[in-house]
């Protein structure tokens, strides 16, 4: 494995604990939504500074043996790094100039929860401010399609799950629907 792959495999690792996302520990948010027929990740509007991207992966936790990439590129060396500004998105599964792909692209399985994260390259020092990572789950639609449907955490530490999602570690707020928790999450009387 590729340093550059170990280290994101190793940040995105770090954000998961006792089976959860914790997406407020050592990364910033990302904004995910869909576009046409696929999920892609959107510096928030309000970040107020543009990134050089260097790498970005989706991800999902369901392996016991860590996240499981579905799809990851990163920078070739010597090439220019994109500049992503807020609002600007990156989309699942798409080979930008300047970049390669890192292994097979893995097709997203409904009823699955995926992390969404962006590594930015122009802040070597920075472990806090260089990963952006937003959650989302696949929900197949009555018409077949899929839909990739974010969780979206509040200043107020809850999140929004989606119908499709489960238990990532915040409390569900009330526009969302509050899934049911992993055993492991639960205090010792079982209550949530």
């Amino acid at each position: 494995m590729k340093p550059c792959v170990t280290i994101v495999v190793f940040l995105l690792a770090i954000n998961l604990i006792d089976g959860t996302w914790a997406t407020s520990l050592g990364s910033k948010p990302l904004n995910v939504r869909q576009i046409q027929d696929l999920p892609v990740a959107c510096l928030p509007e309000n970040e107020g500074e543009n990134i050089a991207l260097k790498a970005a992966d989706v991800a999902s936790d369901d392996s016991v043996e860590g996240p499981k990439g579905r799809w990851a590129i990163e920078l070739v060396p010597g090439a220019k790094p994109l500049t992503v500004h807020p609002g600007e998105c990156v989309a699942f599964g798409k080979l930008i100039d300047g970049y390669r792909q890192l292994g097979e692209i893995r097709p997203l399985e409904e009823g699955k929860t995926y992390s969404f994260g962006l590594r930015r390259g122009d802040r070597i020092n920075d472990w806090v401010s260089k990963l952006y990572v937003g959650v989302f789950c696949v929900m197949r639609l009555s018409d077949g399609r899929l839909a990739y449907l974010p969780y979206v955490d509040h200043p107020d530490g809850t999140t929004t799950y989606p119908p499709c999602g489960r238990y990532i570690g915040s409390p569900p707020a009330s526009d969302g629907i509050n899934p049911p928790r992993p055993p492991s999450s639960l205090p010792i009387n079982n209550q949530p």
